[in-house]
Protein backbone atom coordinates (compact mmCIF):
# COMPACT_ATOMS: atom_id res chain seq x y z
CA UNK A 1 0.00 0.00 0.00
CA UNK A 2 1.87 3.44 -1.27
CA UNK A 3 -0.78 5.81 -0.54
CA UNK A 4 -4.69 6.24 0.75
CA UNK A 5 -6.12 8.83 -1.73
CA UNK A 6 -8.90 11.60 -1.24
CA UNK A 7 -8.56 11.33 2.31
CA UNK A 8 -9.07 14.73 4.87
CA UNK A 9 -6.74 14.58 7.70
CA UNK A 10 -7.75 13.65 10.75
CA UNK A 11 -6.05 15.53 13.42
CA UNK A 12 -6.04 14.65 17.59
CA UNK A 13 -3.85 15.77 20.57
CA UNK A 14 -1.34 12.60 21.89
CA UNK A 15 1.24 11.99 23.98
CA UNK A 16 4.25 10.68 22.59
CA UNK A 17 7.20 8.55 23.73
CA UNK A 18 10.45 8.57 21.21
CA UNK A 19 12.05 5.58 22.62
CA UNK A 20 12.48 3.21 25.36
CA UNK A 21 13.12 5.80 28.97
CA UNK A 22 12.62 8.43 27.41
CA UNK A 23 10.16 11.64 28.15
CA UNK A 24 6.66 11.95 26.88
CA UNK A 25 5.97 14.75 25.08
CA UNK A 26 2.75 16.73 23.92
CA UNK A 27 2.34 16.36 20.31
CA UNK A 28 -0.03 16.10 17.72
CA UNK A 29 -1.17 13.17 15.67
CA UNK A 30 -2.66 13.08 11.60
CA UNK A 31 -4.00 10.19 9.64
CA UNK A 32 -2.42 11.08 6.34
CA UNK A 33 -1.39 8.91 3.24
CA UNK A 34 -0.75 5.52 4.19
CA UNK A 35 0.99 6.73 7.25
CA UNK A 36 0.38 8.46 10.61
CA UNK A 37 1.86 11.79 11.36
CA UNK A 38 3.08 12.74 14.72
CA UNK A 39 3.68 16.69 15.05
CA UNK A 40 4.95 19.16 17.24
CA UNK A 41 2.48 22.45 18.53
CA UNK A 42 4.55 23.80 15.37
CA UNK A 43 3.44 21.99 13.01
CA UNK A 44 6.55 20.40 12.20
CA UNK A 45 6.46 16.29 11.15
CA UNK A 46 8.68 14.62 14.36
CA UNK A 47 7.62 10.89 13.00
CA UNK A 48 6.32 9.14 10.58
CA UNK A 49 4.18 5.62 11.13
CA UNK A 50 3.50 3.56 8.63
CA UNK A 51 -0.33 2.29 8.97
CA UNK A 52 -0.01 -1.14 7.52
CA UNK A 53 2.36 -1.74 10.30
CA UNK A 54 0.62 -0.03 13.44
CA UNK A 55 0.12 -2.48 16.26
CA UNK A 56 -2.22 -1.22 19.47
CA UNK A 57 -0.68 -2.37 22.11
CA UNK A 58 -3.73 -2.36 24.94
CA UNK A 59 -6.71 -3.11 22.77
CA UNK A 60 -10.01 -2.31 24.98
CA UNK A 61 -8.79 -0.27 26.77
CA UNK A 62 -8.69 4.15 27.27
CA UNK A 63 -6.23 5.90 26.67
CA UNK A 64 -5.26 3.71 24.11
CA UNK A 65 -1.53 2.60 23.35
CA UNK A 66 0.03 1.99 19.97
CA UNK A 67 3.40 1.30 18.30
CA UNK A 68 4.82 1.41 14.89
CA UNK A 69 5.43 -2.12 14.51
CA UNK A 70 5.58 -5.04 17.58
CA UNK A 71 8.86 -4.53 18.19
CA UNK A 72 9.94 -0.62 18.85
CA UNK A 73 10.06 1.27 21.69
CA UNK A 74 8.38 3.98 20.02
CA UNK A 75 4.69 4.73 21.50
CA UNK A 76 1.50 6.62 21.51
CA UNK A 77 -0.77 7.69 23.84
CA UNK A 78 -4.18 9.11 22.56
CA UNK A 79 -7.43 9.53 24.66
CA UNK A 80 -9.58 11.39 21.88
CA UNK A 81 -12.45 8.59 20.48
CA UNK A 82 -12.84 9.71 17.41
CA UNK A 83 -8.82 8.84 16.62
CA UNK A 84 -9.23 5.90 18.73
CA UNK A 85 -12.09 4.43 16.63
CA UNK A 86 -10.58 5.66 13.25
CA UNK A 87 -7.29 3.93 14.04
CA UNK A 88 -8.65 0.34 15.09
CA UNK A 89 -11.00 0.33 12.14
CA UNK A 90 -7.68 1.09 10.37
CA UNK A 91 -5.85 -1.77 11.92
CA UNK A 92 -8.85 -4.18 11.03
CA UNK A 93 -8.90 -3.14 7.37
CA UNK A 94 -5.41 -4.01 7.26
CA UNK A 95 -5.92 -7.29 8.76
CA UNK A 96 -8.52 -8.37 6.10
CA UNK A 97 -6.72 -7.08 4.02
CA UNK A 98 -3.73 -9.72 4.93
CA UNK A 99 -6.53 -11.50 4.08
CA UNK A 100 -7.87 -10.85 0.69
CA UNK A 101 -4.71 -8.88 -0.72
CA UNK A 102 -5.95 -7.50 -3.68
CA UNK A 103 -8.80 -5.66 -1.76
CA UNK A 104 -6.59 -3.92 0.91
CA UNK A 105 -6.41 -0.24 -0.85
CA UNK A 106 -10.51 -0.69 -1.51
CA UNK A 107 -10.88 -1.54 2.65
CA UNK A 108 -8.97 1.26 4.05
CA UNK A 109 -10.31 3.90 1.33
CA UNK A 110 -13.69 2.71 2.29
CA UNK A 111 -13.63 2.42 5.86
CA UNK A 112 -11.59 5.87 6.53
CA UNK A 113 -13.34 7.96 4.23
CA UNK A 114 -16.53 6.84 5.55
CA UNK A 115 -15.34 7.12 8.83
CA UNK A 116 -13.88 10.50 8.41
CA UNK A 117 -16.82 11.60 7.39
CA UNK A 118 -19.28 10.28 9.78
CA UNK A 119 -16.70 12.13 12.36
CA UNK A 120 -16.45 15.23 10.13
CA UNK A 121 -21.02 15.41 10.45
CA UNK A 122 -20.64 15.74 14.65
CA UNK A 123 -17.10 17.79 14.46
CA UNK A 124 -17.47 20.18 12.03
CA UNK A 125 -20.52 22.28 13.63
CA UNK A 126 -17.96 22.43 17.35
CA UNK A 127 -15.10 23.81 15.33
CA UNK A 128 -17.24 26.06 13.19
CA UNK A 129 -18.63 27.62 16.93
CA UNK A 130 -15.49 27.85 18.02
CA UNK A 131 -14.26 29.76 15.02
CA UNK A 132 -17.25 32.28 15.29
CA UNK A 133 -17.00 32.82 18.40
CA UNK A 134 -13.32 33.86 18.33
CA UNK A 135 -13.73 35.97 15.70
CA UNK A 136 -16.79 37.94 15.90
CA UNK A 137 -16.05 41.65 16.83
CA UNK A 138 -17.11 43.25 19.93
CA UNK A 139 -19.28 45.20 17.94
CA UNK A 140 -21.02 42.52 16.67
CA UNK A 141 -21.90 40.73 19.80
CA UNK A 142 -23.16 43.73 20.80
CA UNK A 143 -25.61 43.97 18.35
CA UNK A 144 -26.53 40.28 18.89
CA UNK A 145 -27.32 41.25 22.54
CA UNK A 146 -29.28 44.20 22.08
CA UNK A 147 -31.35 42.27 18.97
CA UNK A 148 -32.33 39.57 21.75
CA UNK A 149 -33.37 42.59 24.05
CA UNK A 150 -35.89 43.72 21.31
CA UNK A 151 -37.24 40.14 20.86
CA UNK A 152 -37.65 40.00 24.86
CA UNK A 153 -39.01 43.61 25.24
CA UNK A 154 -41.51 42.59 22.02
CA UNK A 155 -43.00 40.22 24.61
CA UNK A 156 -42.28 42.67 27.94
CA UNK A 157 -43.04 45.81 26.78
CA UNK A 158 -40.25 48.34 26.86
CA UNK A 159 -37.51 48.59 29.53
CA UNK A 160 -38.19 50.34 32.27
CA UNK A 161 -36.64 53.76 32.86
CA UNK A 162 -36.78 56.88 35.44
CA UNK A 163 -34.34 59.10 36.21
CA UNK A 164 -33.75 57.89 39.91
CA UNK A 165 -34.55 54.91 38.65
CA UNK A 166 -31.17 54.50 36.12
CA UNK A 167 -29.59 56.34 38.68
CA UNK A 168 -29.91 53.96 41.58
CA UNK A 169 -28.90 50.86 38.40
CA UNK A 170 -26.21 52.56 37.84
CA UNK A 171 -24.87 52.37 41.38
CA UNK A 172 -26.14 49.20 41.99
CA UNK A 173 -24.20 47.36 38.80
CA UNK A 174 -20.81 49.84 40.06
CA UNK A 175 -21.44 48.32 43.83
CA UNK A 176 -21.33 45.07 42.52
CA UNK A 177 -19.37 44.70 39.22
CA UNK A 178 -17.09 48.03 39.31
CA UNK A 179 -14.37 46.25 36.98
CA UNK A 180 -16.97 44.60 34.31
CA UNK A 181 -18.25 46.13 31.55
CA UNK A 182 -22.21 45.29 32.13
CA UNK A 183 -24.64 47.02 30.68
CA UNK A 184 -28.43 46.50 33.41
CA UNK A 185 -32.37 46.72 31.98
CA UNK A 186 -35.00 46.20 33.99
CA UNK A 187 -37.68 44.68 32.11
CA UNK A 188 -41.69 43.70 33.56
CA UNK A 189 -42.42 40.26 33.98
CA UNK A 190 -39.14 37.99 32.44
CA UNK A 191 -39.66 34.90 33.40
CA UNK A 192 -36.17 34.66 34.97
CA UNK A 193 -35.10 36.73 37.79
CA UNK A 194 -31.66 37.95 35.55
CA UNK A 195 -30.85 36.60 31.88
CA UNK A 196 -26.90 37.27 31.19
CA UNK A 197 -27.21 38.64 26.95
CA UNK A 198 -24.26 38.54 24.93
CA UNK A 199 -22.56 41.31 24.39
CA UNK A 200 -22.10 42.12 28.25
CA UNK A 201 -26.10 43.02 28.69
CA UNK A 202 -28.05 41.74 31.73
CA UNK A 203 -32.04 41.91 31.51
CA UNK A 204 -33.23 41.85 35.11
CA UNK A 205 -36.86 41.35 35.88
CA UNK A 206 -38.76 43.83 38.10
CA UNK A 207 -40.39 40.97 40.05
CA UNK A 208 -36.45 40.65 42.16
CA UNK A 209 -37.21 44.71 42.65
CA UNK A 210 -41.04 44.68 43.58
CA UNK A 211 -41.37 41.75 45.53
CA UNK A 212 -38.04 41.71 47.90
CA UNK A 213 -37.30 44.26 50.91
CA UNK A 214 -33.92 43.23 50.69
CA UNK A 215 -31.71 45.01 47.67
CA UNK A 216 -28.80 41.90 48.75
CA UNK A 217 -31.57 39.64 47.04
CA UNK A 218 -31.76 41.59 44.05
CA UNK A 219 -27.83 41.99 43.64
CA UNK A 220 -27.53 38.54 44.65
CA UNK A 221 -29.53 37.60 41.23
CA UNK A 222 -27.72 39.97 39.19
CA UNK A 223 -24.25 38.49 40.53
CA UNK A 224 -25.34 34.98 40.19
CA UNK A 225 -26.17 35.73 36.29
CA UNK A 226 -22.94 37.38 35.48
CA UNK A 227 -20.70 34.83 37.56
CA UNK A 228 -23.07 32.46 35.07
CA UNK A 229 -21.91 34.19 32.28
CA UNK A 230 -18.46 33.59 32.88
CA UNK A 231 -18.47 29.90 33.29
CA UNK A 232 -20.67 29.46 30.20
CA UNK A 233 -20.83 32.33 27.63
CA UNK A 234 -24.35 33.76 26.32
CA UNK A 235 -23.12 34.09 22.97
CA UNK A 236 -21.55 30.63 23.13
CA UNK A 237 -24.79 29.11 23.96
CA UNK A 238 -26.26 31.48 21.42
CA UNK A 239 -23.69 29.44 18.95
CA UNK A 240 -24.36 25.91 20.11
CA UNK A 241 -28.38 26.10 19.76
CA UNK A 242 -27.43 27.85 16.18
CA UNK A 243 -28.14 25.21 12.62
CA UNK A 244 -25.60 24.76 10.86
CA UNK A 245 -26.35 26.45 7.42
CA UNK A 246 -26.51 29.51 10.10
CA UNK A 247 -23.40 28.50 11.22
CA UNK A 248 -21.86 28.87 7.81
CA UNK A 249 -23.83 31.68 7.02
CA UNK A 250 -22.41 33.89 9.62
CA UNK A 251 -18.70 33.18 9.49
CA UNK A 252 -19.35 33.83 5.46
CA UNK A 253 -21.10 36.68 5.58
CA UNK A 254 -21.42 38.11 9.03
CA UNK A 255 -24.84 38.04 8.98
CA UNK A 256 -27.33 36.33 11.90
CA UNK A 257 -31.34 35.47 10.38
CA UNK A 258 -34.03 37.05 12.62
CA UNK A 259 -34.92 33.05 13.10
CA UNK A 260 -31.89 32.11 14.80
CA UNK A 261 -32.29 35.06 17.34
CA UNK A 262 -36.19 34.39 17.72
CA UNK A 263 -35.37 30.89 18.29
CA UNK A 264 -32.61 31.46 20.83
CA UNK A 265 -34.51 34.30 22.60
CA UNK A 266 -37.96 31.65 22.89
CA UNK A 267 -35.59 28.97 24.34
CA UNK A 268 -34.29 31.39 27.17
CA UNK A 269 -37.50 31.89 28.47
CA UNK A 270 -38.61 28.50 28.45
CA UNK A 271 -35.42 27.09 30.15
CA UNK A 272 -35.45 27.11 33.99
CA UNK A 273 -33.22 29.26 35.41
CA UNK A 274 -29.56 27.77 35.33
CA UNK A 275 -28.59 26.33 38.99
CA UNK A 276 -24.68 26.99 39.82
CA UNK A 277 -23.17 25.71 43.29
CA UNK A 278 -22.21 27.25 45.84
CA UNK A 279 -18.84 26.72 45.53
CA UNK A 280 -19.29 28.87 42.28
CA UNK A 281 -21.17 31.42 43.54
CA UNK A 282 -19.80 32.13 47.08
CA UNK A 283 -16.58 33.39 46.18
CA UNK A 284 -17.74 35.48 43.37
CA UNK A 285 -20.13 36.75 46.30
CA UNK A 286 -17.22 37.32 48.54
CA UNK A 287 -15.36 39.34 45.52
CA UNK A 288 -18.18 41.64 45.28
CA UNK A 289 -18.08 42.18 49.03
CA UNK A 290 -21.93 41.27 48.61
CA UNK A 291 -23.98 39.53 51.69
CA UNK A 292 -24.52 35.61 50.79
CA UNK A 293 -27.02 35.23 53.48
CA UNK A 294 -29.96 36.56 52.30
CA UNK A 295 -29.69 36.11 48.36
CA UNK A 296 -28.81 31.95 49.66
CA UNK A 297 -32.08 32.06 51.65
CA UNK A 298 -34.10 33.25 49.15
CA UNK A 299 -33.08 31.01 46.19
CA UNK A 300 -33.41 27.35 48.70
CA UNK A 301 -28.91 27.36 48.62
CA UNK A 302 -27.04 26.63 51.71
CA UNK A 303 -26.41 29.17 54.30
CA UNK A 304 -23.39 27.61 55.45
CA UNK A 305 -21.55 29.70 58.08
CA UNK A 306 -22.48 32.79 57.67
CA UNK A 307 -21.68 35.14 60.62
CA UNK A 308 -22.93 38.77 61.19
CA UNK A 309 -21.90 40.50 57.87
CA UNK A 310 -19.79 43.31 57.54
CA UNK A 311 -20.77 43.37 54.14
CA UNK A 312 -21.95 46.82 52.87
CA UNK A 313 -25.69 46.94 51.92
CA UNK A 314 -25.66 46.49 48.10
CA UNK A 315 -27.80 50.03 48.04
CA UNK A 316 -29.26 52.62 50.55
CA UNK A 317 -32.40 53.10 51.12
CA UNK A 318 -33.43 55.82 48.91
CA UNK A 319 -31.37 54.26 46.16
CA UNK A 320 -33.23 51.13 46.30
CA UNK A 321 -36.52 52.60 46.84
CA UNK A 322 -36.21 54.57 43.66
CA UNK A 323 -34.71 51.24 41.94
CA UNK A 324 -38.28 49.26 43.05
CA UNK A 325 -40.06 51.98 40.78
CA UNK A 326 -38.31 52.26 37.98
CA UNK A 327 -41.25 50.60 36.49
CA UNK A 328 -43.69 53.20 37.66
CA UNK A 329 -42.14 55.87 35.28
Amino acid sequence: MTAIDGLERLESPALWRPGAGQQRRDVYVAIGNAELVIQDSTGAALSHWSLPALVRRNPGETPALYGPAAADDEELEIEETAMIAALDRVMAAVEKGRQRPGALRRLIVGLVAGFLVGVALIWLPDTLRRQAENFMPVAQRAEVGDRMLGELTLLTGAPCGTAIGNEALSILRQRILPTTPIRLTVLRDLPQPAMALPGGTIAISDSILVTQDDPDVAAGHILAAAISARQQAPLSRFLKQMGFIDLLRLLMKGQITDRAITEHVEGLLLAPERSLSVEILRPGFDMARLAWGPYATAVGLPRGDVPPSRMPPALDDPSWQALREICNG
